[in-house]
C-alpha cells in the first residue's frame, strides 16, 4: 500500500509541478531550478511510502532500539552525501538526490529487519 500511495503521489507531483510553481514564483530562474528538484521529489515518493509504513510497523512493535541503530547507519551514508553537494555544485536537485539516497538506505535497513522476523513479539515482552 505504501508503494502504491507513493506512486500516486509521485505522479501527482510530476503532473502538477508546472501548474503549482507559478503560485509561488514568477521568476524563470527559480522555476528552472525547482522543476528538476521536484522531479527528484516525485521519484522518491514510492521509497518514502515504504519507509513510512515500515517505520510505523516497527515502532508499533516496540523495535525502537533497532530503528535507532538503523538511523545511525542511514545518517552515516546521508551526511557525507549531503556535505558533498556544494563540492560538486549540484544545487537543489542534488540536495533532493541526497535525501532520496537517505530514504533508500532507510528503506533497505527496514526491509532487512521486516524480512528477518526478529521484530515480531507475540507476548507482552521480548
Amino acid at each position: 500500500m505504501g508503494i502504491a500511495v507513493g506512486v500516486v503521489l509521485g505522479l501527482l507531483v510530476i503532473l502538477s509541478r508546472p501548474l503549482f510553481l507559478p503560485l509561488f514564483t514568477s521568476d524563470p530562474t527559480v522555476k528552472d531550478t525547482a522543476l528538476p528538484a521536484l522531479m527528484m521529489v516525485a521519484l522518491s515518493q514510492p521509497i518514502c511510502g515504504v519507509v513510512y509504513v515500515l517505520d510505523g510497523v516497527l515502532m508499533g512493535a516496540g523495535d525502537g532500539p533497532y530503528l535507532a541503530g538503523a538511523m545511525l547507519v542511514t545518517l552515516a551514508v546521508f551526511v557525507p552525501a549531503a556535505l558533498l553537494v556544494p563540492t560538486f555544485g549540484g544545487g537543489l536537485t542534488a540536495v533532493w538526490a541526497a535525501m532520496t539516497l537517505m530514504m533508500a538506505v532507510r528503506m533497505l535497513t527496514l526491509l532487512l529487519r521486516a524480512r528477518s522476523g526478529r521484530w515480531v513479539v507475540t507476548g507482552a515482552t521480548r
